[in-house]
């Protein structure tokens, strides 16, 4: 008998590790969601007698201080859980420097004539979907915002980014 081998996948949270596992036992061999995190340990299945598939939680480097407060490429890129997030108006701030959200939205414009802050955008949005808060009926601003970054996890607001070092080439 040959060497029995033993590949891992490695990579961030929610990144299909799971899933390609799943595909290459042929069956549910393994339980995936859609939220990060749901591998919790390192499982072994073995394909053939010789070959063996493991299958390990995803990797989450150290980010550099605040770390209460995640950068938000890895809120809007599915790393950290949106239920999770204490503070989710930077992600929402950082997605409409990249994306029209008002008019993909269809919010009404802000009093200000400043233009669209991140919190203009989660109290238009709260408006719209009618999020009021319990006690004084106020718009849910904080609901409104986490509204908004699961459109973008479910893939209903698309944000696609060019690598680092990207350049664009002529005539492509």
């Amino acid at each position: 008998a040959g060497p029995e081998h033993s590949p891992l996948p490695a990579g961030l949270p929610n990144a299909g590790k799971s899933s390609v596992l799943n595909a290459l036992v042929g069956r549910k061999a393994v339980s995936v969601s859609r939220t990060p995190g749901r591998t919790r340990y390192f499982q072994t299945h073995f394909l053939t007698p010789h070959v063996r598939l493991c299958d390990c939680p995803g990797l989450v480097f150290p980010s550099p201080p605040p770390v209460f407060s995640p950068p938000p490429p890895k809120v809007l890129a599915g790393i950290y859980p949106i239920s999770q997030l204490q503070e989710p108006y930077s992600a929402v701030g950082y997605l409409a420097s990249r994306l029209p959200l008002p008019p993909l939205l269809q919010l009404r414009p802000p009093s200000a004539a400043d233009g669209w802050t991140a919190w203009d955008i989660c109290e238009a949005w709260a408006e719209k979907r009618g999020y009021k808060t319990a006690k004084a009926a106020r718009n849910d601003v904080y609901r409104a915002a986490n509204s908004i970054l699961r459109l973008v996890a479910e893939g209903r607001l698309r944000l696609c980014l060019r690598p680092p070092g990207y350049t664009a080439q002529k005539g492509e």
